[in-house]
């Protein structure tokens, strides 16, 4: 299997704005590695993370990499078929004026700033958690659960975003719904799609609240397919991007208030609804309303993001959904061609 692994300052710090570092086909599996949103420079608990990693040099991209085949216009169909740490280790932190009870220049308060702190973790799969050490001897531990908090295409309009940012191009979702077994929906814009992904996580609560997740290191396995004509028609308001797993769909939203990106999600959800079981739009938003759950990505970036999912057993008439590219994607030895 092809693995592609940048070289020595070949990370991309923004989505958009470089050429092409790779290129492969649509259906074939391929593997990256990703680094952490460090850089991997920040390895222990004296290290100081913006020193390491100044803005914006956070969150390095493995990409990007062109999808041969794609079209400006085209909705691509990202499945992670494995996300893996690289490394036994990950990293957290707090940082002065970042995190969500921090004051910022766009929410001041008269408080002192939070001091810059440091966490490692280490991961224990045979418990499947990640575990670290605090003052007073204490050991915490949370569930280890990878995923990736950067996927994106490029933006539409030539435009250059900071890999810090999320939008309808993908982009720093945060969002752990982005993990091995799940398919991402995104609209290219450009040919080629221009594919990027990093920001790999061990594991994060809803929010991100501190702003880092425990950080770590990925190799990712992927394919990517493309959605044919008649199925790019059940997705003709894929807008923002949408996530497919064997048990749910997934609207995402992004915005700020929070309030937005929900609407920004729930809406999208209620039209995908609508579109693949032949409802009303109102009887749509009932099902949602009655059916959903929802899941807060971060609120930290410069736009928050939500995920708004049904579960697959609750859509009437057990529609195809997406052409059936999630399944095609999934398979063992993926079939080549449209869905």
């Amino acid at each position: 299997m092809r693995r592609i692994e940048p070289g020595e300052g070949e990370y991309a710090f923004t989505v958009g704005g470089r050429e092409a570092m790779a290129a492969v086909g649509l259906w074939e599996e391929f593997e990256v590695f990703t680094e952490d949103c460090f850089s991997g420079r920040l390895s222990t608990t004296s290290g100081k993370p913006r020193e390491v990693a100044p803005f914006p040099r956070v969150n390095p991209l493995t990409g990007p990499i062109e999808l041969t085949g794609v079209r400006a216009g085209d909705v691509v169909a990202v499945h992670l078929s494995a996300v893996e740490p690289a490394r036994d280790w990950g990293v957290s932190t707090v940082s002065p004026g970042f995190g969500t009870l921090s004051g910022t220049r766009f929410s001041p308060n008269l408080q002192p700033q939070t001091e810059e702190r440091v966490w490692i973790w280490r991961t224990d799969p045979a418990s499947g958690t990640v575990r670290t050490t605090v003052d007073g001897g204490h050991a915490l531990a949370v569930p280890l659960r990878p995923f990736h908090g950067t996927v994106a295409v490029a933006p539409a309009h030539g435009e250059v975003r900071t890999s810090a940012v999320p939008d309808a191009y993908g982009g720093n979702l945060d969002l752990p719904v982005v993990a091995a077994g799940t398919t991402l929906y995104l609209r290219a814009n450009v040919d080629g799609g221009l594919l990027s992904i990093g920001d790999g996580h061990l594991a994060q609560g809803d929010g991100e609240f501190a702003g880092t997740a425990v950080e770590g290191a990925m190799l990712t396995r992927l394919r990517a397919g493309v959605l044919s004509a008649g199925a790019a028609r059940d997705a003709d308001g894929v807008d923002w991007p949408r996530a497919e797993t064997d048990e749910e769909i997934v609207s995402i939203g992004c915005g700020r208030p929070l309030e937005e990106a929900y609407r920004v999600a729930v809406a999208d959800l209620v039209h995908w609804v609508a579109g693949v079981c032949g409802l009303s739009r109102l009887d749509a938003y009932q099902l949602v309303s009655q059916g959903c759950t929802a899941r807060v990505g971060n609120l930290v970036n410069p736009s928050y993001t939500v995920a708004v999912s049904l579960a697959k057993e609750l859509l009437p008439g057990k529609p195809r959904l997406m052409g059936g590219v999630h399944d095609r994607l999934r398979a063992p030895r993926g079939k080549e061609g449209e869905a």
